[in-house]
């Protein structure tokens, strides 16, 4: 029996399908199928069976899985490890962030990364899309705002503080509102979701936002707002300089709006991937000499209120 084979069983079943199989290791389906053939011909026995819907695991096959997903996990670790404990640690590592902090924040980051870890290989996705990070095969992703419940393990790394932004045409127009109530009567930018309320320090309810532009960038709602289409809650450090050129007017300032949060979420099904390790941690390095961090709050892991370094987000 090939080790490496059993790992490929291992991975279809936890993916779901050959074909994710495929796309999270890089091989070819075609490989993936004549291995697993190889495999249930050395065991004798069917592992999977095969419709064009789905896999259905044989009694052997779940036989098999259940023994040797342990072993198989820790086999990875120990191998993850021992490539990390070298001075130069190799390997692949599987990154999704959303498009405008990689691209205004963590740029630095990975390229520092790749310059100290020249022969880790990075796959960085830029995507506002929630990754399945277990099923693509992704080893870590790095997400602003709520987090869903689900089986991972999250680390937090930052609080960004928000601020509702106007332009100065926008406002000679239709005036400043004075209180959150105001709002309803503003067009106002929310995400794309069916219904979007906004919560405020020192104001009892929340308002619920109304507007003809729901948007997932926070690029494009602000060059909507500077041209004078409505108003937008956006991350203070973003619009700093627009703020201080006078193209954008923050409102409501004496009304805060809540922190949001910066997490690294990776899976929680096998020990952690030293690779992933060796990015967070380079990761906190960099953003606390990061221009933005005037305006951002650093969570070290250690004074983390509540929970410890890494919090286990458990399905309810």
């Amino acid at each position: 029996m090939n080790l490496n084979d059993v790992s490929l069983f291992i991975r279809i079943v936890e993916t779901g399908s050959f074909t994710s199989a495929a796309e999270s290791l890089g091989i070819q389906k075609s490989t993936i199928s004549r291995r697993i053939a190889q495999l249930e011909d050395d065991l004798g026995v069917r592992l999977l069976q095969r419709t064009t819907r789905k896999l259905k695991l044989t009694d052997d096959g779940e036989e098999l899985f259940s023994r040797c997903q342990p072993l198989i996990n820790e086999l990875e670790t120990a191998r993850d490890q021992l490539s990390a404990t070298q001075e130069d640690p190799r390997g692949r590592l599987r990154i999704t962030m959303p498009s405008e902090l990689g691209v205004f924040m963590m740029n630095d980051v990975v390229s520092t990364f790749m310059q100290r870890y020249p022969k880790i290989n990075l796959e960085v996705e830029l995507s506002t899309r929630l990754v399945d990070l277990i099923e693509e095969g992704v080893d870590l992703a790095i997400r602003v705002g709520e987090l869903a419940d689900s089986s991972l393990i999250a680390r937090r790394v930052a609080h960004v503080s928000r601020a509702l932004y106007a332009s100065p045409d926008y406002l000679k127009r239709m005036g400043t509102p004075k209180t959150p109530d105001d709002l309803e009567k503003y067009e106002c930018f929310g995400q794309l979701k069916a219904h979007e309320y906004w919560e405020f320090e020192g104001w009892p309810t929340a308002v619920e936002v109304k507007g003809h532009l729901k948007v997932n960038s926070i690029a494009f709602a602000k060059e909507m707002v500077m041209q004078g289409h409505g108003i937008a809650r956006l991350p203070r450090v973003y619009c700093r300089n627009c703020v201080q050129a006078g193209e954008l007017v923050e409102i409501l300032t004496d009304y805060k709006c809540p922190l949001i949060e910066i997490n690294a979420i990776y899976p929680s099904r096998r020990h952690l991937n030293p690779k992933v390790r060796l990015f967070i941690d380079h990761m906190m390095e960099m953003i606390v000499d990061h221009p933005w961090v005037t305006e951002m709050m650093i969570t070290p892991a250690s004074e983390l209120p509540g929970q410890s370094p890494e919090t286990t987000l458990e399905h309810h």
